[in-house]
């Protein structure tokens, strides 16, 4: 490594502030002693050293405060709202392209033809916004850490003395803030909060989009520089000749064509020793200490000795004997030795050391196994037996607890034992490659103790991952990769966005994919890995000299450029370009791409219905005579709501009418004369034909299904909206309630996370905004709420009420909130935060007038959004491991008779598969019928008699 770092005199030595280091380290001379003071997030190491002394004194000082930390922690939960803004816009994003596949299937709403190009155009534009939203993800959390550390990387974009970025910081996180509330105040806003926030987040946002352009910039910048600039670049300039120019770009495209397909193998070893590194060492080199063949008597101990415990593995994948077989076609190339491929920890020196002062049980035990780490094995520091001991230990115990907890939980939700025990051998098979590893390391540990006496060195011990080139791709298939990357991964998906309407997410594509492909293409990354080192990145800076200069000064801020930018770099490699945080967001998008592609299977395969074929079983010879407490103060609503046949039972209507929406038209009314009687209610099915007919030619077709219920006895009109039954109506739900959702958990994952609920509406508001017109369309809530209104229009009926279940009751709030009409809803989720984003919006106002909402206990779904005013919380009586149970419309019925009162209505037979309070408060509807209630039980519900 060449000038790496940048250096400061200290006694007879010169100290040195690496790249890694999160801020630069400063020097100066207090009570006759060369102090050095290294900052440490709020803390400082000094190092202090007597002139006529030959130790120095090492001491560590808190010079933080309250109020500082109040501050940072203040401007950490707005930069985190702003970070968890980012993640539920690409959360939505990737739920409008798989609608948009829905749409473009021509199986759902727009009633299109099935248009193939366009359906695979769309598919192809997730794997480059997959790429670009977890890059995205991974900037953002870089930000909020950042900010939190109190603005290290966006102080390295100017000069490191710069006051400019430590205004700019401040001013956004703490003066403008503090100037738009005391503006508002002093004006006598009521809504001074809410405005202060959303003026707050808008600056913070143009900061991140500042820190962002300045990564990518930077990033880009990088490796221009790195190919321009290092020695060990394979393209010749002239003297006089920049960076920016077509040949530069070319380089840095064909190292990452390179880098890409090139076959390689990897090595994989325990390395030990006092000087153990192999950066120098070849293949050969390395197969020949760690590997070595039997070859005379005097190579067996050394070649069982590798086998026990250097643990040397070699993986050449499929993909690179495939490249080796393509070389004999010409598309590849033979190394003639195999070249090495730099890791990025090395090259910036990442080597945490655990010694006996710095190892600990629990860093030990949650320690990145992917990153290297020293052990010190023998000398001073040395970890001792115990430790070493303790550490294989306390990895066997938390392996066999995991196991233990998972299969404890596995029993508790009451998986069959054949599953339980299949998922126990996957577990088995993943970790015994771990487990074997692990007893190696401990073996070489242990040997490594015995073989060695301390002494002024140190024996290490750590585990290397070394990986060779051995075969590169021509230039011609490296432009031919790039034309296919070209064509399929942007030109056909931006045309296909272009064509099927969805011009909002279309341009973000355009953006977005200009910028990945930059970044894919010029990745710094890449360009240190390749080349090993950072040095030449200094050479384009303003105070660079390839002459020595006797100006100390000179030579000092020359020194301190090198260091600004190494360390900004550095930075943006370890922490944003490569590593685990990408990783980690590749895995979060691609759950949620494999589950809206579940989602979306399930619908093109299954389709929609009309409803179930069967009915219920109901008896009037039992009843439930209700509770005599106020444990449901709203059995009987309110005078809003006008109940469909008797006020007693108006909450039990309610619910019974949202189970009738699942039911085919036919079968429903059966139901419907078994719970009111014959004659009492009919389903106005023809109604219902008619308006869907006339609507869907107009607007296109749509997978919603409701009924229209009407009661010839009085002026009262039920529309009952079915909720969740297939494919599209999950789709459905992630389109209206998902941003909603999400910000929830956003909220509760941030202290004072209720303080920031004015602000959550209208980000919700701005995520939906990316929404094509094509896609909102087809919203369902257009179509009852259109229905609604035309019932409503013709007065029809004196009395309008809206009912249904789970997406069925979201719907039916909506519904009423837009058409003024009352809602009852059983679990439904609700439009508090979420009401914005429809079409008219709609207002917390109307929503606390029109609707009121039935929450069961431990139901999730009624909990998707904030809850208005109006809702009822009612029991759910199953076991804590049957959750979903709770979602059960029949469940809710018999939970609401049962604490209600039945009161003449129907008891369903279905009431006693349940928990056996169902049917211990049964009573009979005719004491004097001579039959006991066993009998009656038997002679009712058949099924259900031996319960």
């Amino acid at each position: 490594m060449s000038d790496f770092v940048k250096r400061r005199k200290f006694g007879n030595i010169s100290v040195e502030d690496h790249p890694t280091l999160g801020e630069p380290s400063s020097s100066l001379t207090f009570t006759n002693k060369q102090t050095k003071v290294f900052t440490i997030g709020q803390e400082q190491i000094i190092l202090e050293k007597a002139e006529n002394e030959d130790h120095a004194i090492v001491k560590q000082v808190d010079f933080g405060s309250p109020g500082l930390f109040l501050m940072r922690l203040a401007y950490t939960l707005v930069a985190f709202l702003m970070s968890g803004f980012c993640f539920i816009f690409c959360e939505q994003l990737i739920l409008f392209l798989f609608l948009g596949l829905a749409i473009e299937s021509g199986l759902t709403s727009s009633g299109e033809d099935f248009t193939f190009l366009v359906f695979i155009g769309v598919l192809f534009a997730i794997p480059a916004f997959l790429y670009s939203m977890s890059h995205w993800m991974t900037v953002a959390m870089a930000f909020t850490q950042d900010v939190l550390g109190g603005n290290k990387m966006m102080k390295t974009t100017l000069s490191y003395k710069s006051v400019i970025m430590d205004w700019i910081h401040t001013s956004v996180f703490f003066f403008v803030p503090i100037l738009v509330a005391a503006c508002y105040l002093y004006a006598g806003s009521e809504k001074w909060w809410d405005k202060t926030l959303i003026s707050w987040f808008i600056v913070v946002f143009a900061y991140f989009m500042v820190f962002l352009v300045s990564v990518v910039y930077h990033e880009i910048d990088g490796c221009l520089q790195l190919i321009r600039y290092s020695d060990k670049s394979p393209i010749e300039y002239e003297e006089n000749e920049g960076r920016y120019n077509l040949k530069t770009i070319v380089a840095a495209f064909r190292m990452k064509m390179k880098h890409k397909l090139s076959g390689v193998v990897v090595a994989s070893y325990n390395a030990s020793g006092t000087d153990p590194s192999s950066s120098g060492m070849s293949l050969a080199e390395i197969q020949d200490k760690y590997n070595p063949k039997v070859s005379n008597d005097d190579g067996v101990e050394l070649f069982r000795k590798s086998r026990k415990f250097y643990d040397y593995r070699e993986r050449r994948s499929i993909y690179a004997r495939l490249t080796q077989f393509l070389a004999c076609c010409g598309l590849f190339e033979k190394k003639d030795e195999p070249q090495r491929q730099h890791n990025v920890d090395d090259v910036l020196g990442y080597a945490p050391f655990v010694t006996n002062s710095t190892w600990g049980l629990e860093s030990m035990y949650c320690r990145n196994r992917k990153r290297r780490f020293v052990a010190v094995v023998d000398g001073e520091s040395a970890m001792t037996r115990e430790q070493g001991l303790s550490s294989s230990i306390c990895y066997f115990i938390g392996m066999v607890l995991t196991l233990f907890s998972f299969v404890a939980f596995m029993v508790w939700m009451d998986l069959p034992a054949g599953a339980i025990g299949v998922l126990c051998a996957f577990y088995a098979i993943y970790c015994i490659r771990s487990v074997l590893h692990t007893l190696k390391l401990k073996g070489m540990y242990d040997n490594l103790r015995v073989d060695t006496s301390n002494g002024d060195d140190s024996e290490v011990l750590y585990q290397v991952q070394e990986a060779f080139r051995i075969t590169e791709p021509t230039d011609t298939l490296c432009w031919m990769v790039f034309f296919l990357e070209l064509v399929f991964l942007f030109i056909i998906p931006v045309g296909a966005l272009y064509h099927s309407g969805n011009v909002p997410v279309a341009t973000l594509f355009i953006f977005t994919s200009i910028v990945t492909f930059a970044r894919r293409y010029c990745n710094s990354t890449i360009a240190v890995q390749e080349f090993g080192s950072l040095d030449g990145i200094e050479k384009d800076n303003t105070y660079y000299s390839s002459k020595k200069s006797d100006d100390q000064k000179e030579v000092k801020r020359q020194k301190d450029e090198e260091w600004r930018e190494k360390h900004r770099l550095g930075y943006i490699l370890t922490n944003i370009s490569s590593g685990n945080r990408v990783n980690f967001w590749m895995s979060v998008f691609t759950f949620f791409i494999i589950a809206f592609c579940g989602v979306f299977m399930t619908a093109l395969i299954k389709g929609s219905d009309k409803g179930s074929l069967e009915g219920g079983i109901y008896t009037t010879a039992l009843q439930y005579p209700g509770s005599n407490n106020l444990e449901y103060a709203s059995c009987m609503l309110g005078r809003e709501i006008t109940p469909p046949d008797s006020t007693e039972t108006s909450l039990a209507d309610f619910t019974f009418l949202t189970k009738i929406a699942y039911e085919d038209p036919g079968v429903a009314q059966e139901s419907l004369n078994a719970w009111f009687g014959e004659g009492i209610a009919t389903v106005q099915n023809d109604t219902v034909a008619e308006f869907k007919t006339d609507y869907e030619t107009k607007n296109g077709k749509s997978a919603v299904e409701y009924k229209l219920f009407n009661f010839p006895g009085s002026d009262v009109g039920i529309v009952s909206i079915r909720g969740t039954s297939n494919g599209w109506d999950a789709l459905s739900d992630a389109q209206l309630w998902s941003a909603a959702a999400l910000a929830q958990w956003v909220r509760a994952i941030m202290p004072l996370g209720t303080w920031f609920n004015p602000i959550l509406t209208h980000l919700v508001n701005l995520v939906s905004s990316i929404e094509s017109e094509h896609l909102a369309k087809v919203a369902f809530y257009r179509q009852t709420a259109a229905f609604v209104q035309d019932l409503k229009e013709k007065n029809t009926y004196g009395n309008l009420l809206v009912t249904g279940h789970s997406l069925g009751g979201g719907l039916a709030m909506i519904t009423g909130a837009q058409t003024k009409v009352p809602a009852v809803a059983l679990s439904g989720p609700n439009a508090v935060i979420s009401g914005s984003t429809f079409d008219p919006p709609v207002s917390l106002k109307d929503l606390e007038k029109y609707t009121f909402n039935i929450v069961p206990d431990r139901d999730v779904v009624p909990r998707l959004d904030d809850l208005s005013q109006n809702y009822q919380r009612i029991n759910c009586r199953t076991g804590l491991n049957d959750p979903i149970s709770c979602h059960f419309g029949i469940r809710s019925l018999c939970e609401v008779l049962l604490s209600c009162g039945s009161h003449g209505r129907p008891v369903p037979c279905a009431c006693l598969e349940m928990e056996d309070i169902y049917r211990d408060q049964l009573e009979l509807t005719n004491i004097n019928s001579g039959l006991t209630l066993e009998q009656t039980i038997q002679q009712e519900c058949p099924t259900n008699a031996n319960e």
